[in-house]
């Protein structure tokens, strides 16, 4: 007996050392943060609710979206009851929606501080829009008549003002199962959560959009964590070839977007758009093929740390007016993991542009470290089952003595 107690105990130690001896240490971090040069490598800790430095609150007291007349029955008109709910709801205070399907036939919006939007839960609460934003407010853009401004922001439900501490959670929002109007910009405007005009301190949390054309658009607004969240797609949406047209749409600084799984392909998985796009967090998510979307070549110091893309194929595929497209700036990706193979983030580059300054340490590739390139690029090969550590944005957070989920 005491012979098979020290056998075990031995075959835990070996494995412990195994485990111990198979962690690969980043040359750009080291083991314990000794080796962050903050000139190469940004601190990412400022993203997301009040700077990574608070929980996001819970509202304990409710309002009821049936006191003022709402049905969860798939059929009758909720938009009326909602936005009375919503008017009447005080600060610290959550729009509670009890379990049901609400059929919504405009739009929700939110301009006071301090309230959040709550389902049940997100598999029994479900917000049905029969209709999108081109339908009910066709907004087709002057200098191209044919494209409408719906094609990559605003959202059904929108966040909109200089206001802080406000949120939605426990929801699936839903849209009809139309397959994707394509890349024309003639889409529905099928948009789910929008934060705009100043928004911050915000919240997405615990949410599912299915058959969404953009599926959360952050524009000028700030701060704002999205976790544990889904993008879905219906049987229709999900046949075509792609499925929506921005995953994502982030136009501000200092977001959180953790936790997430996109089930089907955007054109644009996780888009950073403008100059104003910079400190944003993308982190421990995962795709069917993702694609990171820089557009226009403004973007720069953003983190896409423990992520899983897939298939693989078209990791820096990028749209936007600059080309060449897939080009990206003082980036830093960290720990990506694919079915194949992938290229560095310098696959675009031509003689006359070049990605520059960027980190890439942890991607599955076949390609050699080289640190740096003569364009200032950091590429340091480690695969990405034994770097240590695997989340760049949480050691920051303990580095800098702060709690992170």
């Amino acid at each position: 007996m005491k012979k098979n107690i020290l056998i075990v105990l031995l075959s835990l130690n070996s494995s412990f050392f195994f485990l111990a001896s198979a962690q690969q240490y980043s040359q750009l971090w080291g083991k314990k943060g000794e080796s962050w040069n903050k000139e190469l490598m940004p601190d990412f800790t400022q993203a997301g609710y009040k700077k990574g430095k608070k929980e996001i609150p819970h509202f304990d007291s409710e309002i009821s979206v049936k006191d003022f007349g709402a049905v969860g029955d798939g059929v009758t008109d909720n938009t009326i009851a909602f936005r009375k709910a919503i008017a009447k709801c005080r600060k610290n205070q959550a729009v509670f929606i009890p379990a049901g399907i609400y059929l919504l036939k405009d739009t929700l919006h939110i301009s006071k501080n301090k309230m959040c939007i709550r389902g049940e839960n997100k598999q029994q609460t479900v917000l049905y829009f029969e209709k999108g934003l081109e339908e009910l407010y066709p907004d087709y853009n002057k200098q191209y008549p044919n494209q409408t401004n719906w094609s990559w922001k605003g959202g059904m439900i929108l966040f909109s003002g200089d206001i802080s501490d406000i949120g939605i959670e426990n929801i699936t929002i839903k849209f009809p199962d139309n397959p994707w109007a394509g890349h024309d910009f003639h889409e529905r405007g099928y948009n789910g959560i929008a934060f705009e005009n100043k928004a911050h301190d915000g919240w997405v949390k615990d949410v599912t959009i299915t058959g969404a054309d953009v599926g959360i658009y952050i524009g000028n607004a700030h701060h704002i964590t999205v976790e544990n969240w889904v993008l879905d797609f219906g049987e229709n949406r999900l046949g075509g070839k792609l499925n929506g047209h921005h995953g994502v749409n982030i136009c501000g600084p200092y977001n959180l977007l953790q936790n997430f799984e996109i089930k089907g392909k955007f054109i644009h998985d996780l888009s950073i758009e403008t100059a104003s796009s910079h400190h944003n967090v993308f982190r421990n998510g995962k795709g069917t093929d993702l694609c990171i979307d820089h557009h226009n070549h403004d973007q720069r110091n953003n983190l896409f740390t423990n992520l899983n893309v897939g298939k693989g194929t078209r990791l820096y595929v990028s749209g936007g007016k600059t080309s060449p497209w897939g080009l990206s700036f003082n980036e830093t990706y960290w720990n990506i993991t694919a079915d194949v193979p992938m290229q560095y983030c310098n696959q675009f580059d031509e003689e006359r542009k070049h990605s520059t300054n960027n980190i890439c340490v942890g991607i599955k590739t076949n390609l050699p470290s080289v640190l740096p390139d003569q364009f200032g690029n950091r590429f340091e090969t480690i695969d990405p089952a034994v770097l240590y550590p695997q989340d760049l944005y949480l050691a920051q957070m303990k580095k800098n003595g702060k709690s992170a989920k």
